[in-house]
């Protein structure tokens, strides 16, 4: 994960959802989990980034605790916490390792961040069973991955260098990245459909309870998403809400959450 917490410690991730086509992943995201949070919820914010959900939850009185393997990040997080007011738990920490927590601890877990860059699939699992150790029974994991099916669209509308079969075979059939392999465009990453996510979570027993596209195709068509004005936006947005469930969709968003329940 080295080549992760490089990649991170360089960019700003803090300015991830400034713009109208990255922005509607968040909303979606909480639009979606504030139909099924309980109230003043025990949440854990697994790869918590610079904190966009942890804060988000807090200052709406749920007890949050957020690990990232990031230190930049953390930092970052413990700050604006503290700036703001706010009393939460902020850890550095691998999400294949949740030791720190004792089992069947929250009610909810988000595991937002660590799915795109889990190259193994050893490291996945593990990550899974983490989460699931650490949550109570009937709570839920929410698990945001990238769709591998908008990952060619994406690159045909930023670095056609990368349209070449070569690419094109890697996504569809590995969807695994390294970072300074000739056909990588970003750091080392892994993407997966909705079927796989799917299937993935059903083998750690599982009960389906949500899957959206969380940006549907905004993240595509960035620049017209970006140049709608406020009224606009908001439309653009209920007609997001409205279609962000359906397979055709869900099947070209870049980024997708799949909520289930641990029995």
């Amino acid at each position: 994960m080295k080549n992760v917490v490089n990649y991170y410690e360089t960019i700003d991730e803090d300015s991830r959802f400034s713009r109208n086509s990255r922005k509607i992943e968040f909303l979606t995201t909480t639009h979606v989990l504030n139909n099924i949070l309980p109230q003043q919820a025990r949440i854990l914010d697994v790869g918590a980034g610079t904190g966009v959900y942890s804060l988000y939850y807090a200052k709406r009185q749920h007890d949050v605790a957020a690990v990232d393997i990031t230190p930049k990040h953390v930092e970052l997080l413990i700050n604006k916490a503290i700036q703001s007011g706010i009393n939460l738990e902020a850890n550095v920490g691998n999400a294949t390792d949740l030791s720190r927590f004792d089992s069947e601890t929250f009610d909810f877990v988000m595991c937002f961040g660590p799915m795109y860059h889990l190259t193994d699939s050893n490291d996945r699992n593990t990550c899974i069973q983490e989460c699931l150790r650490v949550l109570k029974k009937g709570g839920f994991l929410a698990v945001a991955y990238i769709n591998k099916y908008s990952v060619i669209p994406m690159l045909a509308t930023r670095d056609k260098k990368f349209i070449r079969k070569s690419v094109i075979d890697k996504v569809m059939n590995e969807g695994v990245f390294f970072e300074g392999n000739e056909d990588c465009f970003w750091t080392d990453a892994y993407f997966t459909s909705p079927e796989e996510i799917e299937a993935l979570l059903v083998t750690h027993g599982v009960t389906a309870v949500d899957h959206a596209g969380t940006d549907g195709i905004s993240h595509t068509i960035h620049e017209y998403v970006d140049k709608l004005g406020t009224e606009e936006f908001e439309s653009w947005l209920s007609y997001h809400f409205q279609t962000c469930r359906e397979r055709s969709i869900l099947g070209i968003s870049t980024h997708g959450l799949y909520i289930c329940r641990k029995n």
